[in-house]
């Protein structure tokens, strides 16, 4: 029989947690379940799957106001901080960022989780008693490298958000426990981090099914995150293979025609996608779904993208006199619009390409004109006009992406709340199609790339470029235009050395006194160094 008890515990020693050993010793367990008697079958390791998978799902959850992925994506080229908070304002002035921020150690410390809880199932995984459950040597095989595959990917995952933010960090690859606790860690090279994500990856694009089970990792992401490794590595050729088995794979493809439950309204295929998350909803695009519940099924997830992205609308001096649970449940849900997406963003589309049409930005409020709520009036519009950057704070009509729009199909009231519950895309198929492009591009095979890149842009009826018109900062745009809010940002501007360049020039509350070359790192939180007594933990130039 299978456990169905969620492993709560394998997470006892975070990285250089600076806990006292002594008590972690002497902790009393809250769990019957613990590593020691969880990992001794195949069952007991998807369990132990099962924790991480939940470690991931945190990334879209509230996070000192803002959610962790914000702050891959706030302070960049195409995301600017509207409604701030204290643990982000900093990212329209670096000036202000510093060791102590608390956005920035906590996602530093959650991935070390991640990291240590795929760390205990590997290194356990090598236990000879274990039955995996396969009926025969070949079976067992096959089903220990499945699990094997997945926490090699997300570990490299984690280490990829490291190596982006950090840059060189210290390399683990063993599990910490009470007695394996070390506090004389030191930074590994990015080539070294590089190196074993590679070793990772390629473990588990080559155990892994092209598709797995919905929400589970598959070797069409190990693939992917592949091609962007071997970009940053400047393996192009490399590169180009590894987007080009997943695009050439017959389980997935573009979704080129209207499809869902929303197919025969009016709308676009691009927003079709995002109505429509996952395979069994027909999207054949998406290669990793964040699977989620609701708050009385174990392994929910209270997601706070809309909360994020959305602007904060009712607190209009005009909207906010109209019933606030009606305009939201017409409007898209309640955002607070702590991050905004830039004029500058907004403006590298043209005024025909689906993704910034009606259906893809918010561009008008609506409400019912009666209580029937079959005819509606136009309430008031979104704008981008300002005067100063300052102007930019607590804009309320800010125009905003309706990828993570949310209305609950079966609580409406639910669409005041600030979380929701829906299933979400978290890669897809576009995202290899632009690494196959810039690979080529590196390749000089410009007109190729132009042809992957068209393949995009024709589904959202944009218009069609040349070979020419393949540069770095047009695949940067376009990078933008197709996955704005949905890339970690941050990411593809430090893998292309144009953080700073693309981030002052486009940026509109970012001049050049207020972001700075160094800033496309962030500081090593000072609670690391301040823990690791047992050898010098060197700080990011720039921060102290």
């Amino acid at each position: 029989m299978k456990k169905i008890l969620i492993l709560i515990t394998i997470i006892s020693s975070v990285f250089m947690s600076s806990c006292n050993e002594d008590s972690f010793l002497e902790e009393d367990p809250k769990d019957d379940i613990f590593a020691e008697n969880l990992y001794v079958d195949y069952d007991g390791f998807v369990n132990g799957l099962n924790s991480i998978y939940a470690l991931i799902r945190e990334d879209r959850e509230s996070q000192s106001n803002a959610n962790r992925a914000a702050l891959w994506q706030m302070g960049t080229d195409n995301a600017f901080v509207n409604n701030g908070a204290s643990a982000f304002d900093c990212f329209n002035d670096y000036n202000d960022l510093n060791s102590e921020n608390k956005l920035v150690s906590s996602n530093f410390n959650w991935l070390y989780k991640i990291i240590n809880s795929s760390n205990l199932i590997i290194n356990r995984a090598e236990d000879a008693s274990i039955d995996w459950m396969g009926g025969n040597d070949a079976s067992d095989l096959i089903n220990k490298n499945k699990i094997l595959g997945q926490a090699r990917l997300m570990r490299a995952w984690a280490y990829r958000d490291l190596r982006y933010g950090w840059g060189a960090v210290p390399l683990s690859l063993d599990e910490i426990d009470g007695l394996t606790y070390r506090d004389d860690w030191e930074r590994n090279s990015i080539d070294e981090i590089n190196a074993q994500m590679e070793i990772d990856l390629i473990f588990a694009s080559e155990n892994l099914d092209m598709k797995e089970d919905t929400g589970m990792v598959n070797s069409a992401i190990a693939r992917t995150m592949l091609a962007e490794l071997y970009l940053d590595m400047g393996e192009n050729e490399k590169a180009e293979t590894e987007a080009l088995k997943v695009i050439n794979s017959s389980d997935y493809k573009l979704m080129t025609s209207r499809f869902g439950t929303d197919a025969s309204e009016d709308g676009t295929v691009f927003t079709d996608l995002f109505i429509n998350p996952t395979p069994e909803g027909g999207n054949k695009e998406v290669l990793w779904v964040l699977n989620n519940a609701y708050s009385d099924v174990v392994g929910n997830s209270y997601n706070y993208m809309k909360n994020i992205w959305i602007s904060y609308y009712s607190k209009d001096k005009k909207l906010k006199k109209y019933d606030l649970d009606t305009m939201y449940t017409y409007n898209g849900g309640k955002g607070a619009g702590r991050v905004s997406i830039t004029d500058s963003a907004f403006s590298w589309y043209e005024d025909i390409d689906d993704r910034y049409s009606e259906y893809a930005v918010k561009k008008y409020y609506i409400f019912p004109t009666d209580e029937t709520e079959t005819d509606f009036d136009v309430i008031g519009y979104t704008e981008m006009a300002y005067d100063e950057p300052d102007d930019l704070e607590n804009n309320f009509l800010w125009p905003w992406t309706r990828k993570w729009e949310y209305n609950d199909p079966y609580v409406f009231d639910n669409a005041s709340n600030s979380g929701q519950y829906n299933d979400q895309m978290f890669m897809r198929l576009a995202e290899t199609y632009l690494l196959a492009a810039e690979a080529l591009m590196k390749n000089n095979k410009l007109d190729l790339a132009a042809s992957y890149l068209n393949e995009l842009r024709a589904r959202s009826n944009a218009s069609a470029i040349t070979g020419s018109d393949v540069t770095m900062d047009f695949i940067l745009d376009e990078r933008s235009r197709e996955l704005v809010t949905e890339e970690y940002r941050k990411h593809t501007l430090v893998r292309t050395g144009t953080f700073y360049e693309r981030t002052v020039n486009n940026n509109p509350r970012l001049d050049a006194s207020k972001v700075f070359e160094y800033n496309e790192y962030f500081p090593i939180p000072q609670g690391i160094i301040d823990s690791n007594t047992g050898a010098v933990m060197e700080q990011n130039p720039g921060y102290y």
